[in-house]
């Protein structure tokens, strides 16, 4: 089983440090730098670059926001054992077409354009998507203009279904049609809200899957959101977890302890 990292947004709004944080790869590189290794200290074999939200709808500079963020997450790996650096790839932040006004045909060329500018990672991470054709515009950009392993993940609201109305094993059936190298769910809940759909998921799909839950759910606290789950108690839940992927890591709330 390889191991994921943990957040990256909620670990930093935690230590004070306020957003948009995919800037702080071109005004604070060591801060980012600084909390990969941390992750990589406490035995992650992948971590995720910090270009969630760098894309073209969001930043004129993205192209340098994913380079630069690609380039710290690389340099953070240590030597001795072989390590991973992903491009990481949220949602747009838009509604495709017909629930809002953004065309798949847009949508695709926005998630080439972060492709093509982290082309030196080593996988591409796509997360937390909760549309189907968005999942579809983003896996396509990343399979035709690139050559390197793709991993995906959707995150499903409390009654198992994303936003266009797609339950989990559907989802994952697409994801499997599409050629990624690992599937998997995360965000949205906890391991306990995850271990019964990664169970049904072990059963029929044909991709490595992989899982990468909250710390619980949040509750708003003095500086941001404070998780219910403390790490000894996550942990020892994803030990229910482990038998049934290859792959797994965690997300918001998640850190390296």
């Amino acid at each position: 089983t390889l191991i994921l990292d943990g957040s990256m947004g909620a670990l930093l709004t935690g230590r004070g440090i306020d957003g948009p944080f995919e800037g702080l790869n071109l005004t604070e590189p060591d801060i980012i730098e600084a909390l990969h290794k941390e992750y990589f200290d406490a035995g992650c074999d992948i971590v995720l670059s910090n270009t969630f939200g760098a894309n073209s709808l969001h930043y004129e500079n993205f192209e340098q926001l994913i380079k630069a963020g690609v380039k710290i997450a690389a340099g953070s790996k240590p030597s001795g054992r072989k390590t991973y650096a992903a491009l990481d790839i949220g949602p747009l932040g838009r509604l495709l077409q017909p629930f809002g006004d953004l065309s798949f045909d847009d949508a695709y060329n926005i998630f080439k354009e972060m492709v093509l500018a982290g082309s030196d990672a080593d996988l591409i991470f796509i997360e937390t998507m909760n549309d189907t054709l968005e999942m579809k515009a983003a896996v396509l950009a990343a399979k035709e203009n690139s050559d390197l392993p793709v991993f995906a993940s959707f995150t499903f609201s409390d009654n198992g279904r994303l936003l266009n109305g797609a339950d989990y094993m559907t989802a994952i059936a697409l994801l499997s049609s599409l050629g990624v190298d690992a599937a998997g769910v995360n965000c949205g809940t906890g391991p306990d809200g995850i271990l019964p759909v990664i169970k049904q998921l072990a059963s029929v799909s044909d991709v490595p899957l992989f899982a990468k839950p909250n710390a619980g759910l949040p509750v708003a606290g003095p500086h941001g959101p404070v998780f219910s789950l403390g790490s000894d108690e996550w942990a020892e839940m994803m030990k229910d977890i482990a038998p049934f992927v290859r792959l797994m890591g965690g997300c918001c709330g998640t850190g390296p302890d």
